[in-house]
């Protein structure tokens, strides 16, 4: 079963003392995605607390079975990743008990972590104190009931873990990422333009025996801005080229105050079935607007 120690950094603690009023808004955030197409199901679990952001404190559960989204989204406890219906264990454990839905999801570990941290391409919103992100692909198990309807999930999914000084609105006019993870590789891919209209990509394609930066990214999108493919250029001179199969659906992210009427972040999760490398996969595309018409 999982562990704290086999999640390694993205197990790490809520820092509840990190940051005061008078500081920047400090976030720790935990986020995990998972899907199980052969179940028609995919879904996201995303946490995000704050020690001196009150209204950063939220928690979500989006999940589709059948085509059928259902949704909660709660304020969390202070200083936890735990709300009155939601529960995100940092060791792989992930607990939902709810009128309109109930799960109970365990993710496993695969391959080694992706380092976002190592080529800081992540914009800094105080200068000298880097945003900490990690990521890694896992397996999930589990169940999930809506209205009394069971359904049995195996398939794959993403974990993600950051803290620090964190403000999305102010750092990022755009951003775009791509996640896939198949039997034997996970692909993360992202790309971003900041508030100085810089332009930085990063990520990694992580097996069994190495972890190989992407040192470039091109994205292609039809007629309405949806994904088609991603050309990525690795740091050992090759390119992976992953395409679109397949849509499956997707869910809005919250990735600012819960209301504002000032910029604001719109970011969506594009669940998707991909072909790269003469192999299917199966994961996500991002993408983040900032809107600033108010």
């Amino acid at each position: 079963m999982p562990t704290d120690r086999s999640w390694g950094p993205l197990s790490e603690p809520i820092h509840a003392d990190a940051a005061g009023v008078g500081d920047p808004v400090w976030k720790d955030n935990a986020y995990f995605s998972f899907w199980d197409p052969a179940a028609q199901v995919f879904g996201t679990v995303h946490v995000s607390t704050s020690p001196n952001a009150p209204g950063a404190r939220r928690g979500r559960f989006s999940v589709s079975v059948a085509g059928r989204v259902t949704e909660v989204i709660e304020t969390l406890e202070e200083g936890a990743f735990r709300s009155e219906s939601l529960h995100f264990g940092l060791d792989g454990r992930v607990s939902i008990e709810h009128p309109a839905v109930q799960a109970e999801l365990v993710n496993a570990p695969l391959f080694v972590a992706a380092d976002y941290g190592v080529n800081n391409v992540i914009p800094p919103l105080v200068p000298g104190a880097p945003l900490r992100h990690f990521q890694q692909a896992c397996t999930v198990t589990g169940g999930i009931t809506i209205d009394g309807a069971a359904v049995g999930v195996a398939g794959h999914g993403m974990r993600d873990r950051t803290w620090g000084f964190r403000d999305e609105s102010a750092q990022w006019v755009e951003f775009a990422a791509l996640f896939v993870v198949d039997e034997s590789t996970f692909v993360t891919a992202m790309k971003f333009r900041g508030a100085d209209d810089a332009l930085t990509a990063d990520g990694f394609v992580i097996d069994g025996s190495r972890s190989i930066q992407i040192t470039g990214i091109t994205f292609a999108r039809d007629a309405a801005a949806q994904f088609r493919w991603a050309r990525l250029e690795l740091a050992d001179d090759s390119t992976r080229v992953v395409s679109l199969r397949t849509r499956l659906g997707g869910f809005r992210v919250p990735a600012g105050p819960a209301e504002t009427d000032g910029p604001a972040l719109g970011v969506y999760d594009d669940f998707m079935m991909f072909d790269s490398e003469g192999r299917g996969g199966d994961g996500i595309f991002e993408q983040a607007i900032l809107h600033r018409v108010a």
